[in-house]
C-alpha cells in the first residue's frame, strides 16, 4: 500500500468542546452523519466522543445527557497518526489496539483529518482488511477496556504517532494462516462498505437528476414565459400603434369640425350681437315709457291708501270708545249688583244668627225645666 493517510482520511472533522452537554454533541453527530466527534482544547486534540460512550455511559446508566458534560464521558486513551504514514502503519495500528477509527494529528498536536476502518477497506488489500476486521472484532482487547471505563476518565495527552518497527516483528505469525478465513470476512466488509458506496452513489445520482428536472422545468417554464411575454409585448405594440392611428385620424376630424363649428359660431354671434343690439334699444324705449307711467299708478294709489287709512283710523278710535264707555257701563252695574247681593246675604247671615241664638236659648230653658222637675220629684 503506498498511499498516504493523507489520501484516505476525512479531512477537517467536525470537533467539540469538552464543556459541552452530550445532547449537544448526540445532535451534531445525527447531523453530520459520524460516529465519532473529536475533543479539540486550544486547538489540539485531547479527547475522543463515539457513540458508543454515549450509549454504554450515558443511556445505560441512565443519566440525563442535557446535564452531563462530554469531558464526563469521553474517551481519553487516544492512538494517534500521522498525516505522512502510509495504510500499514494504521493497519499495525488498529490491529494492535482494536479501534475502528485513528485521528491524524500533526507534530505540533493539531489534528487534521480522522481515518477510519472503511477508508482502509476501501483503498487497501482485501487480505489485509479482513485480517483487520477479524483483529479488532476479537474480544478481550485494549478497546474493550477503555470502553468499559476502566482507564480513569481524565485528559492526559498519550501520542503515539509513530510506532517502532520492534513491535510488529513482535506481533504473533498466526495471521499468515488465517489468510483463507479473513478473506471471506474482508469480502463482507467490502461488500458493505460497497453497498453503502453503492447506496450514496444511487442517492446522489437520484439527486443530480431531479435537481436536472427540476432546473430543466424551471428553464422550460422560464422560456415559455418569456416567449408569453414576448408574444404580449407583441400585441400590445400592435395595439398601440393601431389606437395611434385611430387616434390621429380621430384628431383630423376633430379639428375640421372644430373648424366648422368655430366659423358658424362667429357667424352666429355676429348676427345675435346685431339683434341685442336692436333689442336693447328698443327694450330701454319701452322701460323708460313703463317707468314713467308706474310712477304716475304708484302716486295715485299711494295717495289714496292713505285716505283710506285715515278713515279706517277715525272708524277705529270711535269704535274704540264706545266699546270703552259700554264696558265702564256693565262694570258699574255688575258691582252694584255685587253690593246688594252682599248685602242680602249679610241680612240673611245676621237673621240665622238670631234664629240660632233663640233656638239655643229656648232649649236652655227647657233644660232647666227638666231638671228642676226630676230635683222636686
Amino acid at each position: 500500500m503506498p498511499q498516504n493517510i493523507r489520501d484516505v482520511m476525512t479531512s477537517n472533522p467536525c470537533t467539540i468542546d469538552a464543556d459541552r452537554s452530550v445532547a449537544y454533541a448526540a445532535k451534531m453527530m445525527l447531523e453530520e452523519d459520524v460516529g465519532l466527534a473529536p475533543i479539540v482544547e486550544d486547538g489540539k486534540l485531547i479527547g475522543m466522543l463515539t457513540d458508543r460512550d454515549i450509549a454504554t455511559r450515558v443511556a445505560a446508566e441512565g443519566r440525563d445527557p442535557d446535564q452531563v458534560k462530554v469531558r464526563d464521558v469521553a474517551s481519553t486513551q487516544l492512538f494517534m497518526i500521522g498525516p505522512r504514514q502510509d495504510l500499514d502503519e494504521a493497519l499495525r495500528m488498529m490491529a494492535k489496539h482494536q479501534v475502528r477509527r485513528l485521528p491524524v494529528v500533526e507534530a505540533d498536536g493539531r489534528l487534521v483529518g480522522v481515518v477510519a476502518q472503511a477508508d482502509i477497506a476501501r483503498e487497501g488489500n482485501d487480505t489485509q482488511t479482513g485480517q483487520l476486521v477479524e483483529e479488532i472484532s476479537e474480544s478481550g482487547g485494549q478497546m474493550s477496556s477503555i470502553e468499559e471505563g476502566q482507564f480513569p476518565v481524565q485528559f492526559p495527552r498519550q501520542i503515539e504517532e509513530q510506532q517502532p518497527e520492534s513491535l510488529v516483528g513482535e506481533e504473533p505469525q498466526v495471521e499468515e494462516q488465517r489468510e483463507e478465513e479473513a478473506v471471506s470476512k474482508v469480502q463482507a466488509a467490502s461488500s458493505r462498505g460497497r453497498r453503502k458506496r453503492s447506496t450514496a452513489k444511487r442517492k446522489t445520482a437520484t439527486r443530480k437528476r431531479s435537481t436536472a428536472k427540476r432546473k430543466t422545468a424551471a428553464k422550460k417554464s422560464t422560456g415559455t414565459r418569456k416567449r408569453k411575454t414576448a408574444s404580449r409585448k407583441r400585441s400590445t405594440a400592435k395595439r398601440t400603434t393601431a389606437k395611434r392611428r385611430s387616434t390621429a385620424k380621430r384628431s383630423t376630424t376633430k379639428r375640421r369640425s372644430t373648424a366648422k363649428r368655430r366659423t358658424t359660431a362667429k357667424k352666429r354671434t355676429t348676427a345675435k350681437k346685431r339683434t341685442t343690439a336692436k333689442r336693447r334699444s328698443t327694450g330701454k324705449k319701452r322701460s323708460t315709457a313703463k317707468r314713467r307711467s308706474t310712477a304716475k299708478k304708484r302716486s295715485t294709489t299711494k295717495r289714496r291708501s292713505t285716505a283710506k287709512k285715515r278713515s279706517t283710523a277715525k272708524r277705529s278710535t270711535a269704535k274704540r270708545k264706545t266699546a270703552g264707555r259700554k264696558a265702564a257701563g256693565t262694570r258699574k252695574r255688575k258691582t252694584a249688583t255685587r253690593k246688594t247681593a252682599g248685602r242680602k246675604a249679610a241680612g240673611t247671615r245676621k237673621r240665622k244668627t238670631a234664629t240660632r241664638k233663640t233656638a239655643g236659648r229656648k232649649a236652655a230653658g227647657t233644660r232647666k225645666r227638666r231638671t228642676t222637675r226630676r230635683k222636686t220629684r
